[in-house]
């Protein structure tokens, strides 16, 4: 299998008109679009997974699913893959919601939020996560608090905590088959 290439951009998001492969260091100035995305199920709780211990980058901690953007691909495209990928869920287009951007660079990170209703296809990718659970915001929290979260989960959330939360409450609005969960 033929490693991805990757889009590179300016720290104002701008493309620089050439790609890198993924495993390959960025220069000065040089970025690389990575998503992520938060699924709320149909009793208002979000799923977390597990990094594989064979990571290079936190391994063993748990995040919400995400990954890199390949060359050509936009964001919610990218996203949409990275989730069908690593756990096997699928939504629509038109349900994921756009929550914001963490820049940590070398890395831009764009952040959505999307409620799936069946979560019966839910399957692990090897090599990427080992586990995963379904957590209210309150158990999320503390999870951050004590350290058991990604690092880049942390720091991304600090981005978009308050659209987060707005994104949670409307779909908990929305969803008449949604409890009190979070």
């Amino acid at each position: 299998m033929a490693e991805e290439r990757m889009d590179i951009f300016d720290a104002d998001r701008r493309p620089l008109g050439y790609t890198r492969l993924r495993s390959e260091k960025l220069g000065p100035g040089e970025y690389k679009v990575v998503v992520g995305i938060w699924i709320v199920d149909a009793r208002g709780r979000l799923l977390i997974t597990r990094r594989s211990p064979q990571k290079r980058y936190a391994p063993g901690k748990w995040e919400n699913t995400g990954g890199h953007m390949a060359a050509g691909e936009t964001p919610v495209g990218a996203v949409i893959r990275e989730l069908r990928e690593e756990t096997g869920l699928s939504v629509a287009e038109e349900d994921v919601r756009y929550l914001g951007t963490a820049i940590v660079p070398p890395f831009i990170g764009d952040n959505f939020i999307a409620r799936v209703t069946d979560t019966s296809t839910l399957a692990l990718q090897p090599g990427e996560t080992c586990d995963a659970r379904w957590v209210t915001l309150s158990e999320l929290d503390a999870m951050m608090a004590a350290g058991e979260m990604a690092p880049s989960t942390q720091e991304h959330m600090r981005a978009y905590r308050a659209a987060f939360v707005r994104e949670i409450d409307r779909l908990r609005r929305e969803g008449t088959e949604m409890g009190d969960a979070i």
